[in-house]
């Protein structure tokens, strides 16, 4: 790690000390933003129930594994006017405790096990106006879909997967893409195009979405959206009960809700449905969740506490042809969110998932984790 994050700030300050010397001609500092963040997780399961990775090697019987974690990502961007900005997203990992779970949405969003550096974001926007923009080039699908305010940061938010997105929206990889959105004072909307083939066509498998966001108001000065919107990703997938020709695509619609009530409460809720009739991995009809938020004067002047819950619920078509005694997963999550500094936070946080991937004879899991996140 120390290796990857000193390649990552001599990188950072190579383009600093470039940028000074040619400063007065170019004006290369003006309007550069360089940041980032790295994340330290030390997570233990109980009752881990995956007799073998994803590659299908054998893990070792330990039902109750401790994994330490970590990510690092590094942010570049330049805005050369109000109406252009460029952007890149610099990202690597290791260890990953979702190996030891067999489950529909795993208990760690952040976790990314490559150990190498990857470009994951790097994009043009132009705005047309000033209330109008297009996005292109490797953009993340989940910018534009599904956001929440107080559920969508694994790094100082809820860590669960069921918690940064619903769980059975079937994403592309960041990929190629194009993105435009219109924002408005009552209402924001947005649609997108991002490739879903690993690059091998594009115009065949994508996935693409659209997105209303209503700005109601409803508390004067404190921010509520309530979004709705559909998706469809076009790769093939065949049918649960065998008919069909094996190119059924997928999609879906829902909506994420958030809304301050005050200075310290704030709640948000999700909706989700998608087609449960395909062999796709996920087998989910529905998924719901829902949580509170508070900003309390705790260890910190301004830390945050939070819980959540949720369901992601399997289809009858799921049922009928795989498992006829298939459970909800249910999900709980809550962590404490201790504010150090402006720059370092440390959240315990915990977790349960009951019928893990719909399975009742699983015993239930329990993760812990203590997480460290430092911002530059």
């Amino acid at each position: 790690m120390r290796k990857v994050v000193l390649s990552m700030l001599c990188l950072a300050v190579t383009m600093c000390l470039a940028g000074s010397v040619y400063a007065e001609e170019t004006n290369f500092l003006e309007g550069l933003t360089i940041g980032g963040g790295i994340t330290l997780n030390l997570q233990n399961l109980q009752n881990a129930n995956k007799a073998e990775d994803d590659e299908g090697n054998p893990l070792d019987e330990n039902k109750t594994p401790t994994i330490g974690e970590y990510s690092v990502d590094l942010t570049i961007e330049k805005k050369f006017d109000d109406e252009n900005t460029a952007f890149i997203h610099l990202e690597t990992g290791k260890g990953n405790i979702n190996y030891y779970l067999n489950s529909v949405a795993g208990v760690n969003r952040d976790a990314d096990d490559s150990g190498v550096v990857s470009v994951t974001e790097a994009w043009f926007e132009h705005k047309f106006t000033d209330k109008f923009a297009v996005t292109a080039g490797i953009i993340d699908p989940t910018g534009a879909v599904d956001e929440n305010a107080y559920a969508n940061d694994e790094t100082t938010q809820f860590i669960g997967s069921m918690f940064r997105n619903a769980a059975n929206i079937e994403f592309s990889d960041n990929a190629f893409g194009v993105k435009a959105a219109y924002e408005t004072d009552i209402a924001d909307f947005a649609v997108q195009y991002v490739d879903a083939s690993d690059y091998k066509d594009i115009t065949r498998n994508g996935f693409a979405s659209a997105q209303v966001n209503f700005k109601p108001g409803f508390i004067d000065e404190k921010e509520g959206n309530y979004r709705i919107y559909g998706w469809t990703n076009t790769n093939d997938n065949d049918k649960l009960d065998g008919t069909g020709e094996g190119n059924d695509k997928n999609y879906g619609f829902g909506l994420s809700l958030d809304q301050q009530f005050s200075d310290i409460f704030g709640a948000f809720a999700r909706y989700s449905w998608s087609r449960g009739d395909i062999d796709n991995g996920i087998y989910a009809s529905s998924t719901w969740s829902l949580g509170l938020q508070a900003t309390v004067k705790g260890i910190g002047e301004e830390d945050v506490v939070a819980i959540a819950c949720g369901q992601v619920i399997p289809s009858s078509e799921y049922k009928d042809n795989a498992n006829e005694n298939a459970k909800s997963e249910n999900h709980l999550e809550v962590y404490y969110s201790w504010n150090v500094t402006d720059y370092l936070s440390i959240s315990p946080d915990f977790q349960m998932v009951e019928n893990p991937f719909y399975n009742e004879d699983d015993d239930t899991a329990y993760v812990g984790t203590i997480r460290m996140q430092i911002s530059f």
